[in-house]
């Protein structure tokens, strides 16, 4: 009996080694996390899809923003096209939205040409030409005499024992930058310079050697005194009659004498009337309105296809739970169905232009048959439509112009105030000591100058120059300042007068503000005979005045509506001599729904915030896989240990039951018989 009793219980538990502990405990650990990492995978799965879908969405909204920002572009409805009646004198190269329609007659009496010249012969162009400088300046020869340029810039070319050859100096007049190209022609023994200037009747070259330790360069000169230089051709302009009125321009590249119409001229035939025709082209209108609404079309349904209540596979039904395109597709209906603010005539809603929104939601342009149609709109109110879409500027003074808007501006009327006009900064000089003809040889005529806070390299008047007048004087100097390379680079420019009161020269900056000035910085011996001194000028300033009431930030020339007004955001040019303007501003539709789906789209807008948000969730689904690891790794440690204490307790009963196994055999009763 007892036998049967101790084989039961080591039977049950399994003997010890019966067991397959591992397995077992793999499968308890897998049971205890298999709900929680269920919820997890479903959650993070929810997550990879709402980001993903979000994907789809910011990719629809860029399809519709690029639809968004050729719809609001005035370009857009200000193309032109142009018809010519001759193109063996002329082409057009470029037809500007500004252009004005009509027909434009031209006759072409002359074409410009540059003025071109050459040296004597060199035996080879790595032979040395001398050291020193050559003073290139631009201007207009008759009968011997030079007239300078003083808007047109000039160079001093360098020569030294790094570039003191033929070829050498052909580099350094190419490098300066100032539109005159130099080439070496010839053939072995025999080479000379070839200069060509830009074209035009002033663009005609002087050039004025100043001889270094090295003589040479006096070969190259071509000024009043000496012509060394050999002319082949004179500098001449383009002349030419638009609609009877003669003008005449330095280029044979035609840009502003018709307005937004660019052209080159090939030939002169004074006798040949060539006729340019400008007229409206609104196909390329007609064309974006239609992308819009076909763009429209497929946003709306792919938004209904991520908010869809069926999962699907393409991300269907994947922003189904998230309110963000949901509130997206309500925002842009509004926006659609909403009069464009700041127009106030009829045309100032979508339907009003045929464009309307079908039941399911999408958009359908209703052609003809009723006087709100498609057509009708653009074939009869076309200034309307262009108004209704892309932003609309106006102004009630020339001398008060709008120029640019931001995203905070608000659609309406601005009643505009100058208060204080802007101002260049300038330099008066005293009067000038010396007479006319003033001679500079044997005088140190320099000086150094900063404008606008950059210094220019020292300003020397020529040696040996004479000038007639107080007026040849300033010319001068306005080139020299002007074609320094610091100056240039920057993009800053002066002007040189003579001032009626006192005789001195009046330098000014080009540039409007309160960072404009001239300030000359040190002189040189006799610059007292020009009345100039070592000096700090006038500093320009900023225009300042008022929109709608409240103080706008002036910069130079530009007024710009105050930050959290408004107006912010608006920027008006204010010409000289503005005092007040009414200023009338609307968005247009086009920029009127980009503005609002870039609360949505931009880098910090609701899009990148949701993103944000889901990625900080997937953070925490990773953080909660961790802590489930670590709990399921402290749940498999504690189902070991007992299953380990199991083993010992089994162990421990598998030696109990051999002990009893030896006692039956033992004892008097149960020993088996032994004869």
């Amino acid at each position: 009996m007892a036998t049967n009793i101790g084989s039961d219980i080591v039977n049950q538990i399994g003997g010890g080694s019966g067991i397959n502990t591992r397995s077992l405990v793999d499968q308890l650990v897998e049971l205890e996390r298999a709900p929680e990492e269920r919820r997890l995978d479903q959650r993070d799965q929810r997550l990879e899809s709402q980001i993903s879908g979000l994907g789809m969405m910011r990719g629809a909204m860029d399809d519709m923003d690029s639809v968004l920002a050729i719809l609001s572009d005035p370009d857009t409805f200000n193309a032109k096209q142009a018809s010519i009646s001759d193109t063996s004198l002329i082409a057009v190269n470029a037809l500007e939205p500004n252009a004005v329609p009509g027909n434009y007659r031209l006759r072409i009496e002359q074409v410009a040409q540059s003025q071109s010249m050459n040296s004597g012969a060199f035996g080879s162009t790595s032979e040395p030409i001398g050291e020193g400088s050559l003073t290139i300046r631009f201007g207009s020869w008759d009968a011997g005499s030079f007239t300078l340029d003083p808007d047109a810039e000039g160079a001093t070319i360098e020569i030294d024992d790094s570039n003191n050859t033929l070829s050498g100096l052909r580099d350094a007049i190419n490098g300066a930058g100032i539109g005159v190209q130099a080439s070496i022609v010839g053939q072995a023994g025999s080479y000379s310079l070839l200069l060509t200037s830009p074209t035009g009747e002033t663009k005609e070259m002087e050039i004025t050697a100043d001889e270094g330790a090295t003589p040479g360069l006096s070969a190259f000169n071509f000024n009043e005194d000496n012509q060394a230089m050999t002319q082949n051709q004179a500098g001449q302009d383009a002349i030419l009659s638009v609609n009877g009125l003669q003008v005449t321009r330095s280029t044979n590249a035609i840009s502003d004498v018709i307005d937004g119409v660019e052209f080159d001229i090939f030939n002169a035939n004074p006798a040949e009337e060539i006729v340019i025709n400008i007229s409206e082209d609104r196909a390329q209108a007609e064309e974006t309105i239609r992308a819009f609404v076909e763009t429209y079309n497929e946003f709306y349904e792919k938004i209904r296809f991520l908010t869809d209540r069926e999962a699907g596979e393409d991300g269907q039904g994947s922003l189904a739970n998230d309110p963000l395109a949901n509130n997206l597709l309500r925002s842009l209906q509004s926006t659609l169905a909403s009069p464009v603010p700041g127009i106030t005539d009829s045309f100032n809603l979508l339907a009003n232009i045929g464009i309307r929104t079908k039941t399911d939601g999408t958009l359908e342009i209703i052609e003809d048959g009723q006087a709100t149609g498609f057509r009708n709109a653009l074939n009869n109110n076309f200034e309307q439509v262009r108004d209704l879409f892309v932003p609309k500027m106006s102004s009630s003074s020339s001398r008060v112009m709008v120029e640019d808007f931001g995203n905070r501006t608000q659609p309406g009327d601005y009643e505009v105030e100058i208060t204080q006009q802007a101002s260049r900064g300038y330099l008066l000089a005293g009067p000038i000591a010396e007479g006319f003809p003033l001679d500079t040889t044997g005088k140190d005529y320099s000086f150094d100058v900063a404008v606008n806070g950059r210094q220019a390299e020292t300003i020397t008047l020529p040696e040996g120059r004479t000038y007639d007048s107080a007026q040849d004087l300033a010319a001068e100097i306005q080139t020299l300042i002007n074609s320094d390379a610091t100056l240039r680079a920057a993009n800053v420019r002066v002007s040189v007068t003579v001032d009626n009161d006192t005789g001195g020269l009046h330098i000014e900056s080009a540039t409007y503000g309160q960072d404009s000035r001239v300030d000359i910085l040190s002189v040189g011996a006799d610059m007292a005979d020009l009345g100039i001194e070592a000096a700090a000028g006038t500093v320009g300033e900023n225009v300042q005045g008022t929109i709608n009431g409240v103080a706008a930030f002036g910069f130079g020339q530009f007024l710009r509506g105050a930050i959290g007004s408004p107006s912010e955001g608006l920027s008006l040019r204010i010409a000289q001599g503005a005092t007040s303007a009414n200023v009338s501003f609307s968005r247009g539709f086009g920029s009127m729904v980009s503005t609002m789906m870039d609360t949505y789209a931009r880098s910090s807008g609701l899009i990148s915030e949701r993103e944000n948000n889901l990625r900080r969730e997937q953070t925490e689904v990773s953080d909660a896989r961790e802590r489930l690891e670590r709990r399921s790794e402290a749940f498999r440690a504690r189902q070991e240990a007992q299953f380990r204490a199991m083993e010992q307790i089994v162990r421990s009963l598998n030696n109990t039951g051999d002990f009893l196994e030896g006692l039956n055999d033992r004892l008097p009763f149960t020993a088996p018989n032994r004869r």
